[in-house]
């Protein structure tokens, strides 16, 4: 994190604990700059969300939700804050989202998130402004992945690697998630064999050990990048196959929901991180590889 975020996330979580505790603040803090950069069918993140304490709550006049939702589900804040403006707002109680309520900005049990354009957020109390963040400012948020969780997630799934191999697979990514039209790139331990079975789905290559250069141009068609954990790629512009799975999401997208279905169904151990058009970074396993099951 920049030292500039790191002074505002101090200065966001001494006000917002007031409300909630540092835990769910500094958790907010994070997740806040997340919307800040998600974009809302090409809009930029703008509106007004009101931050209450959990007990307070039925003291503001809301229209609400039949059922709240976790404010963690970003897609979901970010839609209902196109909705709003400094006249209805969104309010959350530091856990859910529950609705909408018009402008209070003189309660005393509650605080003012403004979202001004992209990257770009206030906290208000009172009226004023306390301070002003710009998530721009923090490349790993910006991105949507850390490397400290790229690389703890590539070693859930594929054990342990050399930290020379763990530094390359990253310089990788970091790559491709300058793609500003959203790509996949699939890691697997049998990249070439699934390459192989893709020959009719894809464009297969010489094995090339990639360069953060190479990534970034390769990315640039439709389709998943594949490559093997020493960050050899094997075929780019594949489409990727699978079995449906419970684990599909009809809020999300064809890139998405495809290496869902690839992960679910692929005897090889594999990893795939999917990096939306609006930014956002997900990495894809299968969940006994998380739990270690």
């Amino acid at each position: 994190m920049s030292s500039i975020n790191a002074v505002t996330r101090q200065c966001f979580i001494q006000t917002a604990s007031s409300l909630v505790s540092k835990e769910i603040a500094a958790e907010l803090f994070d997740l806040f700059n997340q919307i800040a950069l998600l974009r809302y069918e090409e809009a930029e993140s703008r509106g007004v969300l009101v931050l209450c304490r959990p007990d307070e709550r039925s003291t503001i006049p809301l229209v609400g939700l039949e059922t709240p939702f976790d404010v963690r589900d970003i897609r979901g804040v970010r839609k209902m804050l196109h909705i709003s403006d400094q006249q209805l707002c969104v309010v959350c109680d530091g856990r859910a989202v529950h609705g909408f309520t018009t402008a209070v900005v003189d309660h005393p049990d509650t605080i003012m998130i403004q979202f001004q354009y992209h990257g770009v957020w206030e906290l208000r109390q009172g009226g004023r402004v306390i301070v002003q963040i710009n998530a721009l400012h923090d490349a790993l948020t910006s991105s949507g992945l850390s490397e400290e969780r790229f690389i703890t997630d590539v070693q859930k799934v594929f054990g342990p690697l050399p930290h020379a191999e763990l530094q390359h697979l990253w310089s990788l990514i970091a790559a491709a998630s300058r793609q500003s039209r959203g790509t996949n790139v699939l890691i697997s331990t049998h990249a070439a064999i699934e390459a192989k079975r893709f020959n009719n789905q894809c464009t297969r290559v010489r094995p090339v050990k990639l360069t953060p250069l190479l990534m970034e141009r390769l990315t640039a068609i439709d389709g998943t990048v594949v490559i093997d954990t020493h960050g050899i790629c094997y075929a780019i512009g594949a489409i990727l196959d699978g079995a449906v799975t419970l684990r599909g999401d009809r809020t999300r997208g064809g890139r998405y929901n495809s290496a869902v279905m690839y992960v679910d169904s692929s005897p090889f151990p594999s990893l795939i991180v999917v990096i939306s058009q609006d930014g956002m970074v997900d990495l894809v396993y299968k969940p006994q590889e998380i739990t270690g099951a």
